[in-house]
């Protein structure tokens, strides 16, 4: 007989009780990784990223060395584990916004990019340096800063579907592309707001005020789907057309070679 058919209740109460604390041991280990995140942030503040040793924030967040190699290998992917934290939270109070469903496609893609500059806010300091890195020195590379764009893009394509679904915007072209673009655009205001010297950042309210109105038109008209009949056009009729041309010459070049291997082999 099987354990769970001769003591069915007990085996359960294990079951969960496993559960349970598989649950407390994911808690706990996004807690030390938030601590060590933290004390990570703000030793790289102080001293800097290049004199910022790995050792001195394991010793600041209390644990030890082989566990914040465990959680972040590298300085590097303790920076790219930050920005994913920062999209996780955004998301977490995006969601919290009772009538968040009532905002507008604009509202929304606005809201999203203002909530990860708030969240930025305390750590400014800290965010400059990784901006620096990316931007005028060869550190930290933009590539490795796209791959924590995951969250981000997935933020991004459940607004779209829903515009579109609400019937807010026509599907536009390329749409696949769209977030991707976006997350492009979060990168340059991001660039732009640590740069940002004027008062309570205004230049930067100004700047993501304006362009998100540009954003909006462009999604709104039919601009996108017009250029993209432009585009195929243009293609079909002279890039097409172009590469027949050559795929003729190619064609009568290798006639003529034959030709004349012929004749020497002759």
């Amino acid at each position: 007989m099987l354990y769970i058919d001769k003591y069915p209740y007990l085996y359960y109460t294990l079951l969960n009780y496993k559960g349970e604390l598989m649950k407390i041991s994911q808690k706990a280990k996004a807690k030390t990784k938030a601590k060590i995140l933290e004390k990570a942030v703000d030793l790289i503040t102080e001293k800097g990223f290049k004199n910022a040793s790995m050792r001195e924030m394991a010793k600041n967040a209390g644990v030890s060395n082989p566990t914040i190699y465990n959680y972040f290998p590298s300085k590097e992917k303790l920076l790219y584990a930050y920005i994913e934290q920062k999209h996780i939270e955004t998301a977490e109070i995006l969601e919290r916004i009772s009538d968040f469903h009532t905002y507008t496609l604009r509202e929304q893609l606005q809201a999203l990019v203002e909530t990860e500059l708030e969240l930025y806010l305390e750590d400014r300091e800290f965010v400059t340096q990784i901006s620096e890195m990316v931007f005028h020195s060869s550190s930290v590379k933009l590539e490795s800063v796209y791959e924590t764009k995951e969250k981000f893009i997935e933020i991004v394509e459940q607004m779209l579907d829903i515009a579109i679904e609400a019937g807010e915007i026509d599907e536009p072209p390329f749409k696949e592309h769209l977030p991707l673009l976006f997350w492009d655009y979060y990168i340059s205001v991001v660039a732009y707001w640590v740069k940002d010297d004027s008062e309570m950042f205004e230049n930067t309210t100004q700047f993501i005020d304006h362009s998100m109105g540009v954003i909006e038109a462009l999604l709104r008209s039919n601009i996108l789907n017009k250029a993209n009949d432009l585009g195929m056009f243009l293609f079909k009729t002279h890039l097409l057309s172009a590469l027949e041309k050559f795929s003729t010459k190619k064609s009568t070049f290798t006639n003529v070679k034959r030709k004349l291997k012929g004749l020497l082999d002759g």
